[in-house]
Order: structure tokens, then sequence, then C-alpha cells
């Protein structure tokens, strides 16, 4: 199993035996699908360490995912934990907020959790980008499951999410 880098978003123990990280943009409505996932199939994975979701916003230069980039920026990852629970809720509500201007999204933003730009997402989303074209990551969401990659538009769904990870944690066990 490679490395993980740029953990800045885990959830669950981070030495769990199965790491499953995800390239993903809050504006994407296929993020949004997975990260459904994340919120309902995943908890009994994470919750007893066998699985560790690691996020990691890509901001891709793509127009329609621009208001990603924009939320990506002013989250604070020195609370994790918060901010995890701030991308669950803004990806559940994500049709509400899409297709708000630069100005709306950065009040939506301020007024409903608290935050404001923080000039340290930069570096980290530049570190970010450059293990994602590392990796040849092209799309949103992109997962690997240890060293298996799902790559949009080959999506990965709940029961092939729930068998992978069980393959692997068999592995793990070995």
């Amino acid at each position: 199993m490679s490395e993980v880098k740029n953990d800045y978003l885990v959830l669950g123990a981070a030495n769990a035996p199965v790491q499953v990280e995800v390239f993903l943009n809050y504006a994407c409505p296929y993020c949004a699908t997975f990260y459904e996932l994340v919120d309902t199939v995943l908890p009994k994975y994470i919750e007893s360490n066998q699985v560790a979701v690691i996020v990691k916003h890509y901001d891709k230069p793509r127009e329609m995912l621009l208001p990603g980039t924009l939320i990506n920026a002013n989250l604070d990852y020195s609370n994790p934990q918060r901010t995890l629970e701030i991308i669950s809720e803004l990806f559940k509500n994500q049709a509400t907020w899409d297709k708000y201007s630069n100005h709306e999204i950065k009040q939506c933003i301020e007024q409903n959790y608290g935050l404001k730009e923080e000039f340290s997402n930069i570096d980290r989303s530049l570190l970010i980008i450059g293990e994602a074209i590392e990796r040849n990551v092209t799309m949103v969401p992109t997962v690997f499951v240890n060293d298996l990659e799902f790559q949009y538009p080959r999506e990965i769904f709940a029961e092939e999410l729930v068998e992978v990870i069980e393959k692997q944690l068999e592995k793990a066990e070995v």
C-alpha cells in the first residue's frame, strides 16, 4: 500500500488497514453522491478502526467546480472534525448553494459556519493539486481504496465499495 500524503482531513484511525482516499470537489454532484456513501455505508468500518477516509479537496480548474474552490479557501483545517461535519452538510445541501455567485458563497460560508478565507489553504491546495497530477487524477471524484483506483466516470456504488473494503480487510489479516 502506498504512503498516504496530504492527510489533513481523516475520518477514522489514520493507521486503519484500509485507506480510502478521495479526491473530490465540494461543488461536484458526483462527489456529493460518493460522499453520501461515506456518511451511510462507511461509519461501521470507520468506528471499528478498519477504514480511514482521507478527504482531499481538488481545486480542479473547471468553471462548474469554482464554487467548491471558494468553499475550500474558507475551511478551517486546524479543526478537522468540525471541517468534516461542514463538508458533510455542504454535500447534503449542495443543490441550495451550488449556483450562488462568488459573493453569495462567501456570505453563506461566513454566516452559516463562521468561516473566513484561510490563506494557508492556498499552500494546502497546491500540494493536493501536485499529488493529483502525480497520481494522474484527472476527474473528481477519484477514489483509491488502498491502491485500487476508481476514477469517474467509473463510479463506485455502495455494494461494490463494501465488497472492495471487505476484500482489502481480508488481505490485511493475512
